[in-house]
Formats: C-alpha cells, structure tokens, sequence
C-alpha cells in the first residue's frame, strides 16, 4: 500500500493529543514555575507543534520505504505525550485535593454565593503559591523531561528534508461546522434488487420443499464487497411496507466467529415483548427461543443476518444456531436474509437463491455521490456549485462504485466546499488506491480531536451497537473533548464529534430492540480501518488463549469468561487508561483488587457482575478515575476511599439495588452524572459541576437548607425537591436560584405538612422559588395558600405540562390558564375547595382530573330541572356514607387497607364542616383536542359525563376512577362516535351497574374494571370482538360473559371476582396470557388445553385441581401456583412440559418441597412470593436453573443447597435469610459466594 497504514497508526491521535497537551504545559508553566521555563513552553507551543503537524502530514502522505524511521519516531513521540498528559492529569488531582482541605471550594459566603468548579487547573491563580512550592519542584522537573522529549522533536523535524507545504486538502479544512441533525438517508439504485428479494421473499416456494430433512425456513443470499451496500440494500428491504406489513424482522450482525450464545440471545430479545431473564445454559436458550417462535404466529418471521462469516470447521455450530428454527409445529415457516463477501456459506442456510450484488448504475452512482456532498449543503453560487460538481463527478469516477467510499469522500468534502480543496483531491494518487486508502483518506480530513473519539471505538467489538449518550461520556472522560475556547459544555461538543462521524458515514443509524431504539453501527471496513491505526493503543481480549498485549496500550476491553490467562498481562500495563468488561467474568472478584493497586491511571473502569456488595478500598487510589459504570453489578455501597475520587464524572450504579453514598460524597467535586441517593448527602452544594439530580429533600438540619440548590447552577433534566415546608421564607427560597437553573425541563415542588391550616408562609415560599422562563413541566404538591405566584402567568408559553395536586386551599384556576398555549397536560387532583373550572388550554391533550370535591358536574338539562341523579351527586357528605364505602371496598380487598389508611390521614376536616357544605355545580366542557382523560373521586352525573364525551372524538384512553355517583357508562350511540379510543379503565366506582355502551367502541383495544361492587358482569355483547387484553378484578362474573368470538385477546387476567365454579374459557388462538388468582369459587377451568398459544400462564387458586390441566401439553414460558402439591400433579400429567420460568405466590406450607416433582430438571427461573415457607428442599437438582428469587417470605430461615447452575440471585424482604447470607460469617455465606448477581436489601 503507498500510503501507509503503519505510519498512519504511528500519528494515529497525535494531533489531536500534542495540542492541548503542549497548550496546557504552556499554561502551567506560565501560572507556578519561572517565566523562562514558561517562554520556553510558549516557543513549543507556536513554532514545534505547527512543525509536528507539517511533519505528520508529510509522512502520512510517503511511500512506505521513506518513513520507516519517521513512524518510530512518531510512535515514541505518541508515548511520551502520553505519559506528559498523565503528569498534567495527576498534577490538576493534586490542585483539586489541596483545595478539599483547604475547604475553599464551594463555600457558602455570607450572601449565599460560592465558588465554582475546578474545570481548568492552569487558569486557576492561587492565592497562597508558597504553599504548592512542594508541587512546583515536582512538576518543574516534569516540565524538563517534557521541554526535553519535545526538543528531540525539533531536531527530529530539522535532520528530515520534508516538505514544508502542508496539502490544502488537510491545513485549515477541519473546522466542524456545527450540526444538530443528520440529513435525511437515501438509497440509489436499489429499487430493482429490493423488489426481486422482497418477490422471493412472498415466493410460497421459499418455505417447505427442497432439502426435506429442512422444512422450517429457507434463505436468500447478497453476496458483494465489503463496502458494496449489502447491509444499506437489507435495511432497504426490512423498512418496505409489503415487509413490515407481513413479517416480524429480527436483526442480527453477525461476529466473525459465531457466537452461538450471543446470537441467539440477541434473536430472543428481538421476539420478547418484555424483559427477559439471562441465561447461561445455551440448551435453555434454544428451548426459550422455539418456544418464542412458536408464539409469533401473527406475521411470518424474518430473520436477517448480517455479514455472515464461514468456514467449513464452523459447520456444526451453526447447525447448532439455527437448530430452534427447525420446527414442524412452526407452520408458516421462517425467511432468512444473509448478507456476506463470501458465496460460501454454510449448507445448514438452506440457501435456494443468491444475489451477487453488483455495481449501481454509473448515473445513480454519481447521484449518489452529488447527493452526499452536495445535497444538504447551501452553497449560494450557482457558478461554484457547477464547478464543485464537476469537480466531484471526475472524484466520483475513481471510487469504483463504492457506496461506502463515494459516502465517506463525498461528506467529507462537503465540509470543505473549497475548489482547490476538491481539485486537490481529484488529483491525489491515494483515492486511486484500495477501498481502506479511501476511508483513511476520509479519516485524515477529520479534525483531529474527532480521530481520537474515532480510534477508540476499536476497543468495541465488531458490531457493537453504538448509544449516543453512552460514547460521548466516555470520549469527555479519556479527555478527548476539546473546547477551544468555546463556552459550549464539552457533553454539546461530544454530540458535534459523534454527528460528524455519522455524517461522513463512519457510523451508520440502525434500530433495535422491542421498543425499536435507535442505535448505531460502525462498518466493519470502518472498524477494520481503527483497528489498524489504534494497533499500539487499544486492544480487546476476546479469547481465552494467551495473547502478548501491545506494551503501551492505554484502552483495553475484555469479553472472555475468565481473567485467569490474562490478569498477570494487564496487571503490567500501568499506562491505562480505560478497562472495560462487556461480559461476566467469573473471577473477577479474584483478580479485581490487584489490579485495582497495579492500574493507577485508570479513566474508565465499567464493571459487569460483580457479585461483592462494595469495591475494594484501592478505588480511591486512582487519581485519574473519570468514569465508573457499576450498572451491571451487585454493588450497593461505595468505600470511604471513592471520595477521594475527585476527578470522577459519572458514576452510574445498579438501579434494583438500594444504594447508600458515603458521608463524604460531596468530595466529588468534579461530579456530572450519578444515579446515586444524592438526597441524602450532607452539602450537595459542593457538588457544583452537577448536571443530574433528580431528588433534594429539605430538611432542618445544617447541609440540608435549600440554599444548597444555588450552587448547583448546571442542573439539567428532572428536579423534584421535597419537604418545602422546611424552608422559612422568601429569601431562603430564592438562595435555591432556580430562575438561574435555565437547563431544567421539569420541576416538582413538594410540601408535606402535618396541619390542615392555610399557610401564608407557602406562598412567600413558592414566589422566591421562581424557575427558569425556559421549564417545560411544573408540578406543585402540597400547597396551602389561596393564591398563586406572579410569576405562573410567566410560564404561559414554555409550560406543556402543569399538575396541581393536594393544594387544598386553592378555589380557583390560574386566571390565564387558556392562554397556556403549548400546555398539551394537565392534572388538577386533590383541589378540595376547588369552586369552578375555568377555560383550559386549547390544545390541551391529556387531562387527570379528580379529587375536587367542592365541584359538581351536570349536564345542560339537569342544571334546570330535578333529577334524582342530580340530587344524589349534591347530597352533603357524611361520615357514615363514608365509612360505608370503606367497609365495602376493604370487605372485596383488604390489601387496599394501606392506601384508604393514607387517605384518612388527608382527612383533616371536622365532620361537621364537610356535611355543611353544599357542593357547587357546573358543565364539564373539554378540549377536542384531549386524547387522554381521567376523572377521579369526582362528582359527575351520568348524563354530564354522556354530553362530555359525546364530542371528544380524538379520545383514546378514558379511565374513571373512584366516583361514586356514576350509575351507567354513556349509551352505545355516545360510544360509537369515540372511534379512536382504545383503552378504557373503571376502578372503585361503587354505584356503577351498566357498562352497556362499551360493546358498540369498535377500536377498543384494552379494558380495565376494578373493584366495582354493584356491577355484574354478564351480557356477552359487553366485550368488543376486537379486544387484546381485559382485566376484571373485585367484581362479579356469570356465565355468558367471557364469549369465544375474542380471536385477538392476548392477556387475560381475573383476580379476587365472585365467578361461577366451573369456569369456561374460550377458545382465544392469540391469547399467550392467563391471569387467575384469589377467585375462591373456582373449582374447575373448562377448555385450558384448547389454548395452544398460551406462553404465561398464573393460577393463584386455592380450590383448583389438577383436572382442568387434563390434556394441557405445557411448554408454557412460565406458570405461577400456590401449592406444591399442584406442582406434583401437573408433573404426573402424561406430555406435561414444565415451565422454563415457575413462581410460587402465596404458599403457605412451612416446608416446601420440590421432590418427586419430575422433570424440573429444565426450569430456568424459580420465584417464591409473599410465601410463608420456612424451609425449601430438593432444589439441587434443577440442573438449568440461573434465576432464582424470594420476595416477601420473612418466616425463610435459611437457603437451601444451590445447583451450580444459578448466575442470578434476589433475597428482597426476607430479613432473616438476608442476615445469614449478608453476614461474612452468616450459615449461608458460602451457599452464594460463587454467585456472579446477587441482590439483597429488605
């Protein structure tokens, strides 16, 4: 190759590394040593480091037998740097402790001001030098072997003859142009291959026949170049409607060498509708995945895999990876799309087509390339924008029809709209080379802070799916964000590196998951070409076998299941600086610590399961620590050491684990990013590089004042502050300094007062807690003043989503509410004294409603007549009505005793005052526009609520809850005209005895009826046909109700109803869920073997027998049940499969047993729930078993013997069980000490 890859990985980051680092050198020797060294330090900086790149960009552009010694050179000249970054870095650490113990940082003044972050140590001026003269010596000597290194370099610099014209290609072309959203993506010549694959893919033929030992699925192959669009051609496909319209598309980019387990998971993840559980044993895996595949009946199932790599050795495993798609049960087969450089592929493929990509049409290719540098830009010159095409037509001619090269050329010369810059590269030799020439060529026009972010996504593996908000952390962490004297934060300059990456093709966008996230992927040419030039500087561990690591290697990432082979090697690379594990690591527990004392300049440490609940203490020894990632671990208390981690930007830790920060957390001044309890930190106010908070609690104690918020002036997002009750006055408010806090976007002000009295001092507060102009979402809990602030009527053009609730003294809206023109929700709850409803807001969306007991609504022709209904909705409160609506809705459900106690608590007022108030009546007149509507413990006649949604035809989710005066649902002839509502909920309406009119909504999707004791559910014609989930609780159910003609019902749940005894179930083909628990009527379920689709199944019934399972073949994804003995009898059933997942709920039995219960040897997850068990036996033979979980069994005295198997393990409210596996002497200690997962909190 002519240009070489070897001197381009030499300088590979160079640039980008040399500047800031000479630039910051400069600057501290100008601020602590002597004004010589600093002269010396500024000649470096404006005559050695333009000469660096002068002599960078000649090597880069020799042939390779000239630059052998100018690569060596680079190579060291890179190292040193390196090591003078890490001098820098652990010189600023210093700075930032002195000023710890000094106390001078963040301090409160006597006006409530305080300093701000340490963000640039060499901009600070100390105001006491002589006491840092320990650290001038030590770093002036640092100095002289940096100002030492880099003299080498002028010399190196003036031995070689190099040119000292730089190509206009590459000097003052890699200033980035801000950009906030990617240009639309589009394909060129594609249309007739995407039609032909999409006909055969429609072509019967495809499935069943030919090879007769394979009659579940068949594929078809694209075979090209790498660089050719095969995978731009598959996405291509996969968005058409005739596609997405049919089929169920699971994406899978495939490793070079097959990762069965990997990809097997990430086609489970793709199916599942719900998270599932990990799982180790790979013939577990399978069984899930057929039994997934056997669920998705609804459309046919199409499989792409992406750049398929094969040789003949690898037969068998993939036999072994496609073996759950050969299914007889699976009638409509499954379609496979392959893309891959090879048309050898593996026979298993069944592979009845090929399609050997070829070129696009020279006129679509140069459309193309036209589209991508010249497409999205404004030029404004018509002359220049002829010339520039032209210019780039002959480029384009010399890219061999290469999408991804004309992609990376093209966007790259887009950012230089220069004629000699496109004229240069027309005539440069090196984009008449190979394909990796090309994109290097593109890569060497980036800036050069942009090289760096992009070398180190080498240390992903091949295919990894890029998160934009996960990548950019990392890049401000090894430090590669550069401001250049811009204000923006470095998070916004990240952003701008990943867009231009994205743009110039290096990344591509591709949708994932269940939820379909946006992700990113980089090509593998791409990563190919970061792999070559990063070779010396970051490395991944993704085999067992013993590998020499590169000597100065500063990123490393480890996808093996052991560290056995390889700790010994890391542990020798004290230059690094990222340690990254994408997967379980076995021992790591073993070999954590040593390395912890050995890798001292660490910046990013991203564990996964580690099993310990704490690190070792030797994390507060990494001075250099800017990111930690324990999301993935059990972790949920961090040593006394980690507050010494005062370079450390994000921390992120496990969100099921309850977490607890040391005393000395707000140490961390250099802090962004934690998921951490910060509420409970004493002077969070330190805290001022804070970017994430979501809870402050006010309390009265010093640290805790809500002054501590002012100094927390970048605080983005979600803020919710508790307990305003505590803050005094006015003045105390306005020390939080939210009008200041203009990145906030929702803000929630909580009081929790212990008197039912009016407050004056609340609204003094709430005026001096005046937010930003810019909020977007505001609630106000808690409140007790009749009035609001001034500054609310302020907020009418920023505010989309406003909620009141609990403020029981306000009596009216904001006056200017209808002038809250962006406001599209509104929650208005708990308004007691609430005397009537303004106008809302006109493009108002979502209202919740409820809670307003002052209020009545009727319709236009109650208002002047007498109606009983009417009369009832007026009649007073009295304390006996109340209590019999208590005593009837703790009789159907005691498990609501918690909430209605809350509720009484809230009932402050006398008695007498609430039976002398007479409630006062008004219209409910809504917006058009609403969508989603709750009404609440309101007062509502049934005619008012019929003339209210008569008009509301955008609805599409009603749910009423807890309103007493309801009677009857709106007739058929109101619900027919809701033709969008899909979702309607009905919860504790006592009164109510007709839900007639929901048979005639024709789009209804999802229905809810909760606990509404006067209803009696029997009229089939109630449940549209076209329902996909119905849940009924607390009511009463007959014969007739549940009808066959439901063919797409999908979730079906029936708990604590009154039923029949034989209960019939209909013949649902889509239903994959059953729900039936605490219906102590039922004895007997008729038709369970007729639901062939059934995946969940949980029958928490007390009477049931194994009978009504008489037939049933199981294979069901998971079972819930109450007694052991059920367990027994369904195992005896002949065919009986049992569940990969099993839940116990509710058992009783003190000793628990599962032996002599056959086949269980296959369960994957085991839950024991609100159990008053005592003792498990016989759980050592689950053989697959890697989940298991005790929730709620406190009477557990001690775990039983665990299988191998178990990866995953939760004690979570079993106080006795968790002493005795907590404890480092605890009896069960040892029972769980090989467990990689385990969560454990009361």
């Amino acid at each position: 190759m002519m240009f070489s890859i070897a001197v381009a990985a030499a300088s590979a980051g160079l640039r980008g590394l040399a500047q800031p680092i000479i630039g910051n050198l400069s600057s501290f020797a100008s601020r602590y040593v002597g004004v010589d060294m600093a002269r010396e330090m500024v000649d470096l900086e404006t005559i050695i480091l333009p000469q660096l790149n002068l002599i960078i960009a000649s090597a880069e552009s020799q042939p390779q037998h000239v630059n052998n010694i100018v690569q060596k050179c680079l190579q060291r000249l890179k190292v040193e740097l390196s090591q003078a970054e890490d001098l820098l870095d652990e010189h600023e650490y210093d700075l930032l402790k002195h000023r710890m113990k000094q106390k001078k940082l963040s301090v409160f003044s006597v006006h409530g001001q305080c300093q701000g972050p340490i963000s640039n140590p060499f901009i600070w001026v100390l105001s006491n030098i002589s006491s840092l003269s320990p650290h001038n010596t030590k770093m002036l000597n640092h100095l002289k072997e940096v100002k030492s290194i880099l003299e080498k370099a002028r010399n190196f610099l003036g031995v070689l003859s190099v040119a000292t014209q730089v190509s206009a290609d590459t000097a003052g072309s890699r200033v980035i142009q801000d950009t906030t959203t990617f240009r639309e993506e589009k394909v060129f010549g594609r249309d007739k291959d995407r039609d032909s694959i999409i006909n055969l893919l429609f072509d019967p033929a495809m499935v069943g026949g030919g090879n007769s030992n394979i009659k579940g699925y068949s594929s078809i192959a694209i075979v090209g170049a790498g660089g050719a669009g095969k995978t731009t051609l598959l996405q291509y496909i996969c968005s058409d409607d005739r596609v997405q319209n049919n089929f169920h598309v699971i994406w899978v980019c495939m490793s070079h060498k097959l990762d069965i387990h990997k990809h097997t998971t990430e086609v489970i993840e793709s199916l599942a509708t719900e998270e599932t559980p990990k799982i180790q044993n790979l013939d577990t895996l399978q069984r899930k995945l057929k039994n997934l595949l056997l669920e998705k009946r609804e459309k046919e199932l199409l499989l792409v895999l992406d750049d398929v790599w094969f040789e003949q050795r690898h037969h068998s495993e993939w036999e072994q990876f496609l073996a759950p798609l050969i299914s007889a049960e699976f009638n409509k087969g499954v379609r496979i799309l392959v893309s891959s450089r090879s048309k050898e592929l593996p026979s298993v493929l069944n592979c009845r087509k090929t399609v050997s990509l070829e070129d696009i049409e020279e006129n679509d290719f140069l459309t193309f390339f036209r589209y991508y540098s010249l497409g999205h830009v404004l030029i404004g010159n018509e002359e220049l924008e002829e010339e520039l095409q032209g210019i780039g037509d002959d480029i384009a001619k010399k890219l061999q029809r290469s999408p991804l090269e004309a992609k990376a050329v093209a966007s790259r010369l887009s950012r230089m709209l220069d004629v000699e810059i496109w004229k240069h590269a027309r005539d440069s030799k090196q984009l008449d080379g190979n394909i990796m020439e090309n994109l290097l060529w593109s890569y060497q026009r980036l800036d050069p802070q942009v090289q760096r972010c992009f070398l180190y996504c080498s240390i992903f593996p091949k295919g990894y799916m890029f998160h934009i908000d996960e990548i950019i952390l990392l890049w401000e962490a090894e430090g590669f964000v550069s401001s250049n004297g811009r204000s923006e934060r470095a998070e916004g300059i990240a952003r701008q590196y990943f867009y231009e990456l994205s743009l110039s093709g290096f990344f591509g966008k591709q949708s994932h998951g269940k939820d379909s996230h946006v992700g990113y992927r980089m090509h593998d040419l791409f990563h190919d070409l970061a792999e070559n030039l990063s070779i010396d500087d970051g490395y991944r561990i993704e085999t067992e076998e013993n590998t020499e690591i590169p000597q100065f290697v500063r990123h490393i990432s480890i996808s093996v299941p052991s560290l056995e082979r390889h700790a010994a090697s890391i542990c020798k690379l004290e230059q690094l600086h990222t340690l990254i594990f994408f997967n379980p690591v076995a021992d790591i527990g073993k070999f954590l610590k040593p390395m912890l004392k050995k890798l001292k300049k660490l910046r990013v440490l991203s564990l996964c399961f580690f099993s310990s609940y704490t690190l070792p203490k030797h994390i507060g020894k990494l001075k250099h620590l800017r990111y930690l990632n324990l999301e993935r671990t059990s972790i949920s208390k961090l040593p006394k050491s980690s507050c010494k981690l005062y370079h450390l930007l994000v921390l992120k830790m496990n969100k099921k684990v309850p977490k607890t920060l040391p005393k000395k957390a707000n140490n961390l001044i250099s802090l962004r990013r934690i998921n951490g309890p910060l509420k409970d930190v004493r002077n969070v106010g330190m805290l001022t590089s804070l970017e994430d908070m979501k809870e402050f609690q006010v309390k009265k104690e010093k640290g805790y004042e809500i002054g501590q918020l002012g100094s927390l002036t970048k605080l983005r997002g979600h803020l919710h502050i508790m307990n305003l009750e505590n803050v005094q006055n006015r003045n105390a408010a306005k020390d939080a300094k939210l009008q200041e806090k203009a990145n906030l976007d929702a803000l929630r002000l909580v009081w929790n007062h212990d008197t039912y009295k009016n407050n004056n001092v609340d609204l003094e507060v709430l005026e001096g807690l005046e937010p930003s102009s810019r909020l977007n979402e505001l609630a106000i809990e808690g409140y007790r003043s009749t009035s609001y602030p001034k500054w609310l009527s302020g907020c009418s053009q920023s505010l989309r989503s406003l909620e009141l609730l609990n403020c029981t003294f306000l009596e009216n809206l904001p006056s200017n509410l209808q002038c809250f023109a962006r406001c599209r929700s509104l929650a208005l709850l708990n308004l007691t004294e609430l005397k009537r409803l303004s106008p809302l807001p006109e493009n108002l969306t979502s209202l919740k409603f409820g809670g307003c007991s002052s209020l009545c609504f009727i319709s236009k022709e109650e208002e002047h007549g007498v109606n009983p209904a009417r009369e009832k909705a007026l009649q007073p409160l009295t304390s006996s009505t109340e209590l019999e609506t208590l005593t009837e809705i703790l009789r159907l459900d005691g498990s609501e005793l918690e909430q209605f106690q809350a509720c009484f608590q809230e009932l402050q007022y006398p008695v007498s005052t609430i039976s002398a108030r007479r409630r006062d009546v008004a219209q409910l007149v809504l917006p058009l526009t609403l969508r989603r509507l709750e009404l609440s413990s309101c007062n509502i006649t049934d005619q008012a609520l019929s003339e209210c949604l008569r008009s509301l035809t955008s609805l599409k989710d009603l749910a009423l809850l807890h309103i007493t005066t309801l009677s009857a649902l709106p007739s058929k002839q109101v619900m027919e005209n809701l033709s969008m509502l899909s979702s309607v909920g009905i919860t504790s309406c006592r009164s109510l005895c007709s839900v007639a009119g929901l048979g005639a909504i024709a789009s209804l999707e999802k229905l809810a009826i909760s606990f509404c004791p006067s209803l009696e559910l029997s009229d089939r014609r109630i449940l549209p046909s076209q329902l996909k989930e119905v849940t009924v609780r607390g009511c009463t159910i007959h014969d007739g109700f549940l009808h066959d003609d439901l063919p797409f019902l999908v979730n079906l749940e029936i708990s604590k109803c009154r039923t029949p005894s034989v209960l019939q179930v209909g013949a649902w083909p889509s239903l994959k869920c059953l729900k039936l628990c605490d219906c102590l009527d039922v004895c007997f379920l008729v038709g369970l073997p007729a639901l062939e689709s059934l995946q969940e199944v949980q029958l928490v019934l007390p009477n049931l027998g194994a009978d009504s399972f008489t037939g049933c073949k199981g294979n069901w994804r998971s079972l819930r049940v109450r007694t052991s003995s059920l367990l027994h009898d369904l195992s005896e059933l002949e065919g009986f499969a049992p569940p990969m997942l099993l839940t116990i709920e509710g058992c009783q039995e003190p000793d628990f047993s599962l032996e002599g219960i056959q086949n269980l040897s296959s369960i994957v997850g085991l839950s024991f729930m609100n159990c008053k068990v005592q003792s498990i036996s016989a759980m050592k033979d689950l053989a697959s078993l890697e989940t298991l979980a005790f929730f709620d069994c406190p009477l557990l005295i001690s775990l039983p013997e665990l299988p191998p198997s178990v990866q995953y393990l939760d004690i979570i409210g079993c106080q006795i069980l968790e002493k005795r596996c907590r404890s480092r002497r605890g009896e069960d200690r040892r029972k769980i000490s090989q467990i990689p997962q385990v969560v454990m909190y009361e």
